[in-house]
């Protein structure tokens, strides 16, 4: 069990290798996550520059390490991390 955000999760997306969960909430949080992580462990990066709940999250099948993210109704922009 990986525990850090504070509000229902409403998306989870692996990167492309396989070694990053990347996890978006209504807290508003986009977490990444190493998959070698313990229950015990801490997200490796937390993104909070979100105004509305995070919704949507993809990997770049392109470019190595980018993901983008798509945040609610009260935020209306996709960020790009």
């Amino acid at each position: 069990t990986l525990s850090n955000h504070t509000q229902e999760v409403c998306g989870l997306s692996w990167s492309p290798d396989g070694m990053t969960l990347a996890s978006g909430a209504n807290d508003n949080v986009v977490s990444l996550w190493d998959a070698t992580a313990s229950s015990s462990s801490r997200p490796r990066f937390e993104f909070t520059d979100h105004q509305a709940a995070v919704k949507a999250l993809a990997w770049s099948p392109h470019e190595r390490n980018l993901l983008a993210t798509g945040g609610g109704t009260g935020d209306k922009c996709i960020k790009f991390w």
